[in-house]
């Protein structure tokens, strides 16, 4: 791994720095001291800023950037531009996304809309001062224009805030390659699954508890993983009995659940999610392509997908979401374009475009670091979105994560009335959030500051199961200090 030492007048600047470098040159260690393989350095000379980038044996470039605020200290963005507009010259290129590097630049958009900013302000503001492509722009624009009709007021007719809740089942029968969620593989005998679910029944019960003294009401309902699908038929037939016990779902505007495995599902558990209201159903293939798959660890089975889809829309889900995965293996473009094609002839309603993120947790990262191959290039993503729109597919929430292909974005992708209200919720940090089981970080939203205030739990089933009543408590005792102090 090479290693960059940056060298600052303005330490502070090192996280700023550190995040849009590895935009143009992923998987680079930066340090502050010791031996590096090449040194970033910045310096302020009376009202300039002056970079100095040099590599051994490597290209050397200096620039200095003009600016007017002499006494007064520079804000950090203005920082990241100049360092922007100092690595497009020595790389040689752009970034579609400019100098962001934030995961939900939507919610930025719509900040500016509730503040009363005409469109082309806020057009040039991304342009000029973020650097971000017209595309881009505008993409960001449609979304939050899109997404307004989702989002509602936080009280309801009755007067009760309306909420979201997240149950996490993290989960699974086997570990992806490319998977970086704390998930647990379920032990031969199902053991500790079975503990795991016997404790998150307890929660249920004990935050609808609480829930019965706060004048609150489910807006979304989300059932995720891991594969929540592991559980069996009688499992998911006593969850979410007990959901319905434990909450008033009769204004639930959605019902999510995963199903990210095909083998993991089946008509019994179908039928019991349909007659307990789920109208929202993910199946998640990633790949289309049999060697990929192999390639990845993901179990793979001629024809299931199809058969399982089939099953699905004749039980009569509302929504069937199916998610692919850019850059999985050693896919070239056209094998991705395989699976697009084949995934829309299963005509499902949403279909979500991820990019590999190579992220801390994952086999692929244990096993070669933060390599991030060469992109597809900007023509293939547009590619992919004209293919979308070709078949009504339009974008309605996206999101970025770091040491992705081209630093690319993951977009979810619907047909008009068949939007995710739930990823739209999330994205735009807009209503609390209450996360129930391990790995499910709530989101107590403020509407007087627009801020959310996060809490978090354990991430893995062995320490939920072990340390169960303390962490539950720590969450009750959360919730009623926000909703009563």
């Amino acid at each position: 791994m090479r290693i960059l030492r940056f060298d600052l007048q303005r330490p502070e600047l090192e996280y700023y720095f550190h995040e849009l470098y590895q935009a143009f040159d992923p998987g680079v260690k930066n340090v502050l001291d010791g031996e590096a393989d090449g040194v970033l350095s910045q310096r302020n000379e009376d009202n300039r800023v002056v970079l100095h980038l040099n590599w051994n044996n490597g290209k050397e470039l200096v620039r200095s950037f003009q600016f007017n605020m002499i006494n007064d200290p520079l804000d950090n963005s203005i920082y990241k531009g100049f360092l922007y507009d100092f690595l497009c010259e020595y790389f040689d290129k752009q970034l579609e996304w400019g100098i962001l590097t934030g995961i939900k630049p939507v919610k930025m958009v719509q900040k500016y809309l509730k503040q009363g900013w005409e469109l082309s302000k806020i057009r040039d503001l991304f342009r000029t001062y973020y650097r971000v492509s017209n595309d881009r722009t505008d993409l960001l624009i449609n979304i939050a224009k899109k997404q307004a009709g989702f989002i509602l007021d936080e009280l309801n007719d009755l007067n009760q805030r309306r909420i979201s809740i997240y149950v996490g089942i993290p989960l699974c029968p086997s570990k992806c390659d490319y998977c970086s969620f704390v998930s647990t593989i379920v032990d031969k005998n199902g053991d500790n699954l079975q503990t795991y679910f016997e404790h998150l029944l307890v929660e249920v019960r004990r935050t609808g508890e609480l829930f019965e003294t706060l004048n609150l009401s489910i807006d979304t309902l989300y059932i995720g993983g891991g594969t929540p699908t592991v559980l069996s038929a009688n499992q998911l037939d006593v969850l979410m009995s007990a959901l319905e016990k434990s909450f008033d779902l009769s204004s639930i505007r959605e019902y999510t659940l995963e199903a990210g495995r095909p083998e993991t599902i089946n008509r019994e558990k179908l039928d019991i999610a349909k007659a307990h209201g789920v109208d929202r159903i993910c199946l998640n293939p990633q790949s289309m392509n049999h060697e990929t798959l192999i390639s990845v660890g993901r179990p793979w089975e001629e024809g299931l997908i199809k058969k399982q889809v089939a099953m699905i829309k004749s039980i009569g889900f509302k929504t069937l979401n199916m998610d692919l995965i850019v850059g999985l293996g050693n896919e070239t473009p056209a094998d991705f374009f395989r699976s697009l094609e084949a995934v829309i002839a299963l005509n499902p309603q949403n279909i979500t475009i991820h990019n590999l993120s190579i992220k801390k947790g994952s086999r692929i990262k244990d096993q070669n670091g933060i390599v991030v191959k060469e992109g597809y290039g900007e023509e293939f993503y547009q590619a992919v979105k004209k293919r979308l729109n070709s078949e009504n597919f339009e974008p309605y929430y996206l999101y970025r994560l770091k040491y992705t292909r081209d630093n690319s974005e993951n977009i979810g992708y619907a047909k008009p009335g068949y939007e995710g209200i739930y990823n739209i919720l999330m994205m735009a940090e807009c209503q609390t959030t209450i996360g129930i089981g391990a790995g499910a970080t709530g989101n107590l939203y403020d509407l007087e500051t627009d801020k959310i205030q996060k809490v978090f739990t354990v991430k893995d089933v062995k320490t939920y199961n072990e340390r169960f009543e303390d962490i539950v408590e720590r969450k009750m005792q959360a919730l009623d200090n926000f909703y009563i102090i």
